[in-house]
């Protein structure tokens, strides 16, 4: 339970105004339409669709407009990305530079990596990133201004898998 309330608490956290309208508009909207369905009630199709459509938005408005609003807000560019397996340990080490490209500064920073299989097919290309044998994710507590830049190093240990494998970096800031 304490898990969850943390999750809870740092989802909080990261949330913009932007991101309040936008939560108020969908519901709104949501009564809106729903209002509409009733007062329509004789005319079922239509009504019956209004119902959907304000389903819809209730659900995959905040989704995609939270999505959509932390990608241009907080929007990351990772360059000189290196990435290395160490011959006498078992260890990989991600090396890069993070820069804001966003409309504010960062203050907090997710970087994060994953380890998967390699892929033989396309549908192996699907599905293994989706489960990945390793993965590390380090937090820069650190205020990185519009422009700017900052260096960050990962590593990835112990590394033991020897068969062809990908790598993947994310990068999370607000």
């Amino acid at each position: 339970m304490n898990k969850l309330k943390t999750i809870f608490q740092s989802f909080l956290e990261t949330l913009h105004l932007y991101d309040y309208v936008l939560f108020s508009a969908s519901a709104a909207l949501f009564l809106l339409l729903l209002i509409l369905a009733i007062i329509l009630r004789n005319k079922v199709g239509f009504s019956l669709f209004l119902v959907l459509l304000s389903f819809i938005i209730l659900i995959a408005g905040p989704i995609v407009g939270y999505k959509y609003v932390h990608s241009s807000i907080y929007k990351t560019e990772v360059s000189d990305l290196s990435i290395k397996k160490l011959e006498f340990s078992q260890a990989i080490v991600i090396k890069g530079t993070l820069t804001n490209l966003g409309q504010e500064a960062f203050k907090r920073c997710t970087v994060s990596s994953s380890a998967y299989k390699g892929a033989d097919n396309f549908l192996e290309e699907l599905v293994y990133p989706l489960k990945p044998f390793m993965k590390r994710s380090i937090i820069k507590e650190e205020n990185i201004d519009i422009n700017k830049s900052t260096d960050f190093k990962l590593m990835l240990e112990p590394f033991t898998y020897s068969k062809e494998y990908n790598i993947s970096v994310k990068v999370d800031c607000i």
